[in-house]
């Protein structure tokens, strides 16, 4: 069985051609269920390749939706 590719946010903007921030937001939401690791210091959040392909398919729009 091959092993999976992780990766981490800084790894995850520089993919997605985003911010860092915007990669940290999105993995903190806990809809999303981005893994981490937690540290003394702080969060270490592990990202596999089906989370980048949902980060890279998410809503972009921005605003609030229009009531249909």
């Amino acid at each position: 069985m091959p092993k999976p590719n992780i990766y981490t946010n800084e790894d995850v903007a520089e993919l997605c051609s985003c911010s860092f921030e915007t990669a940290k937001k999105y993995a903190q939401k806990p809809e999303n269920e981005i893994v981490f690791l937690n540290t003394k210091t702080r969060k270490i959040y592990v990202w596999f390749d089906e989370d980048i392909e949902r980060f890279k398919n998410r809503n972009t729009a921005r605003g609030r939706p229009r009531k249909v």
